[in-house]
């Protein structure tokens, strides 16, 4: 087979499965490949059906059993035998080398909607026929990126199966790769698609939430929340998807940094903690450890999964270095993004507010963007103008 042509209908279908097999023998199987569904269409393009019965019914073709694997076959040979009659071998190479040199698209997809995709930061969204979402992505190269979903179909079982499912694509192109990571993690938690694992909407989480007693040692205190409060948030320790994941968390620290199970809200007495009476603690709960002591190595305990202090004073606007003549910005104040600013080239600036809401993801997603790409990012302090007009 070196040197064929691989030709199916729906040929990404089909090959996925001999590609696989052709791996487990630890062999690559990687064919030129040309989908009579395509070829069908750019012959025919004022016919409405192209499934393999229309083709059938259409030039009246002769098998014996459908669906059966040698009966399709034949009939897609007897399609080729007739589109070599009808048509001029320069016209049948024209629709045939346009499939070859193009990267197979899912057959359900209109090539006009994939070559229109922008090629700029942003979202995209694949949706089913009745238009439920299946994947939210992003990308500084949305076109890029679609594409490369396409190029792994037949290698991963979730791209294979939006593949055969996907009907639309629908985009949102941003100021640049931060403004595109925040609002992936924003309509995943809205829409839920069916196939993102990652940035899914948890509906509670669990915080370990720091709180001083009367001698000024630090207790922490499990508690559930939907969200946390942006007021509040100096003060959570760590947060954590379930209850156990935080107890097992805390259990650890308390071992590693030689903690008071006591205080750290693991055991409950009126004396000494049993790990005092181990010399496994320090004297804590009994007041014979200095507080700043005790506090100080707590935190430091804590110190990955609590979450930072904001660092810079107010409010501030930032841009990402994109080219163009268009600004867009976002407004963030302790980790929190409040707002966007858009400014089109000879047009007075407008500002979009957010209602104020501390999300994990977005701190997340933050904290990092601003350690390490700092050098792609214009950070400038808002004016009393801009926080009037965000009522900030």
């Amino acid at each position: 087979m070196h040197g064929a042509i691989f030709v199916a209908h729906n040929v990404r279908f089909d090959y996925s499965f001999l590609k696989q097999e052709f791996s487990r023998l630890g062999l690559q199987f990687l064919p030129k490949q040309l989908c009579t569904v395509k070829l069908s269409r750019a012959l025919y393009p004022h016919v409405k059906g192209h499934k393999l019965g229309d083709i059938i019914t259409r030039h009246n073709f002769s098998f014996n059993a459908r669906h059966r694997a040698y009966d399709d076959a034949a009939v897609l040979w007897q399609f080729m035998q007739y589109i070599e009659k009808n048509y001029t071998p320069e016209q049948i190479e024209m629709a045939v080398g346009r499939q070859l040199k193009q990267p197979a698209i899912p057959k359900s997809l209109q090539p006009e909607m994939v070559r229109n995709l922008p090629e700029t930061a942003g979202v995209y969204i694949f949706e089913d026929a009745e238009g439920r979402p299946l994947y939210v992505g992003k990308s500084i190269n949305i076109k890029k990126r679609v594409m490369s979903h396409f190029g792994r179909d037949h290698a991963e079982s979730k791209e294979f199966k939006i593949a055969q499912t996907i009907e639309n694509i629908t985009t949102y192109e941003t100021g640049g790769e931060l403004a595109a990571l925040l609002l992936e993690s924003k309509l995943v938690k809205e829409l839920q698609p069916l196939y993102n694992r990652q940035l899914r909407r948890t509906a509670k989480l669990t915080l370990a939430r720091q709180l001083i007693d009367a001698d000024g040692y630090i207790h922490v205190a499990l508690e559930e929340a939907s969200q946390i409060d942006s007021a509040t948030a100096g003060q959570v320790l760590g947060v954590y998807t379930r209850r156990g994941k935080a107890k097992d968390a805390c259990a650890d620290l308390t071992k590693l940094h030689e903690l008071c199970p006591k205080l750290m809200g693991l055991e409950k007495s009126s004396g000494s903690c049993f790990w005092r009476q181990l010399r496994k603690c320090r004297g804590a709960c009994m007041g014979q450890e200095d507080p700043e002591i005790y506090n100080a190595r707590l935190l430091t305990a804590f110190e990955r999964q609590r979450i930072k202090a904001w660092p810079y004073r107010g409010p501030i606007l930032l841009e990402e270095k994109v080219s163009g003549s268009a600004v867009r910005a976002l407004v963030i104040d302790q980790w929190c993004v409040l707002g966007e600013l858009t400014q089109e080239e000879y047009c007075e600036p407008v500002l979009e507010a957010r209602p104020r809401h501390f999300d994990l993801d977005t701190y997340k997603i933050l904290q990092a963007f601003l350690a390490s790409k700092i050098d792609k990012l214009r950070i400038q302090k808002m004016t009393a103008e801009q926080l009037q007009a965000l009522n900030v």
